[in-house]
């Protein structure tokens, strides 16, 4: 039954069809840019044959409807790279392809763009159209299409790689551990306002990485935990969020790892006894005592029962939300596991890294182009060794 829908997709694709008009076009990518728009990739799916057909232009034969749908974004993608610089920045903001910009409607994308930009939205929406008339019009014509993709190629060896990083496979069970709410106890299952997560610290991070884990590794299972609620189930991959001082799961690692966090009020990350003096790193404040740079800690370690347990650490919640970023932030964090497991030899590591806010927006790290201010890593037998350190960059000496 699924080889012949296999086949006579096939069959539909190699018979001519007729050619779309760039107003058909823009009127698919009208409806597609419509809530979650791409932050939802199988939206895709709703598109028409014939689109669909022309996305997939000289691409190889597809098996399955996963395989479709992830072809069909990369070809998108590659159709709004295409653009200039100034229409490419609309487009993206109204497919949902920057994570700056990420909100589940078009209008609330548009706004916080418009934001950055400091122009008003009826400016935006309006260059917005513009940039739309012009993707409709690449589409039509198909020729970005020319040659062979070198990113479709990459990514599905990317997201191979990124499940071993994080030791998922298949229907693999994941447990995420959030860090606590120190002033707010959770409350009791019969209390009238009971919220499950109301005692719950690092939500964002946690929304961050339970979404993204659901979007990467749908057959996994993936359950989430208060520290006083979760009970070691054996899973394949632990993850753990927040810092020791706010998080008893992580403080149960601390003994076998070489640094420590300093909680508020004076924040910090120490690597005591790190060559021949101790290191310490703290957030970074404007004058005015805004926050302008976290820590970002991250640590792989792989038990000898074979679960891989990620540390996604920082000083402040800002921290915290950029190791989840850095890691599973689309192609980027594709990039930055491929990276890490690169200069780990597959092993168990420590990344230090800074974590910016600018303007509001998380800037998530980019270990390809800027090297972590610290990388330690170890064989499973040995202890930690220092790869690199650029932290005299961050503290100014």
């Amino acid at each position: 039954m699924r080889d012949d829908a296999v086949r006579k997709t096939q069959a539909a694709r190699a018979a001519p069809s007729p050619r779309l008009s760039p107003e058909g076009v823009r009127t698919e990518l009208l409806r597609l840019r419509q809530g979650p728009a791409l932050g939802h990739p199988g939206a895709v799916m709703a598109l028409s044959d014939q689109l669909r057909a022309l996305l997939l232009a000289r691409q190889p034969p597809l098996s399955h409807a996963g395989s479709e749908t992830t072809r069909l974004v990369a070809a998108l993608r590659r159709a709004v790279d295409a653009l200039t610089l100034h229409e490419r920045r609309y487009a993206a903001a109204d497919f949902n392809l920057l994570p700056e910009h990420s909100w589940p409607t078009l209008t609330e994308r548009q706004d916080s763009l418009a934001r950055v930009l400091r122009c008003s939205a009826k400016t935006v929406r309006r260059h917005a159209g513009q940039a739309l008339d012009t993707l409709a019009l690449l589409i039509a014509d198909g020729g970005y299409l020319a040659g062979p993709d070198p990113v479709v190629e990459d990514a599905p060896a990317l997201a191979d790689a990124a499940g071993q990083f994080f030791g998922i496979t298949g229907a693999s069970r994941v447990d995420l551990v959030c860090s606590a709410l120190q002033d707010r106890p959770p409350l009791r299952p019969n209390d009238p306002l009971y919220s499950r997560y109301a005692g719950f610290a690092d939500l964002d991070a946690l929304v961050y990485v339970r979404t993204h884990l659901a979007q990467g590794y749908p057959a996994a299972t993936v359950r989430d935990f208060h520290p006083s609620e979760y009970y070691n189930a054996d899973p394949d991959c632990l993850v753990i969020l927040g810092a020791p001082d706010r998080n008893s799961a992580y403080a149960e690692f601390g003994p076998h790892l070489p640094y420590r966090f300093a909680p508020p009020p004076n924040p910090a990350v120490l690597f005591p006894g790190h060559g021949r003096e101790d290191i310490q790193l703290a957030p970074v404040w404007a004058p005015e005592g805004e926050l302008l740079a976290d820590l970002t800690v991250i640590t792989r370690l792989t038990l000898d029962q074979g679960t891989t347990v990620i540390l996604l650490g920082g000083c402040l919640t800002l921290g915290v939300l950029g190791a989840a970023k850095c890691l599973f932030n689309g192609e980027r964090g594709l990039r930055n596991t491929a990276h890490l497991d690169d200069v780990a030899a597959g092993g168990d590591f420590i990344a230090v890294t800074a974590t910016r806010k600018v303007g509001g927006i998380t800037d998530t790290p980019d270990l390809t182009t800027t090297e972590p201010l610290l990388l330690l890593t170890r064989e499973s037998a040995g202890g930690f060794t220092t790869r690199l350190d650029h932290t005299a960059h961050y503290t100014g000496r």
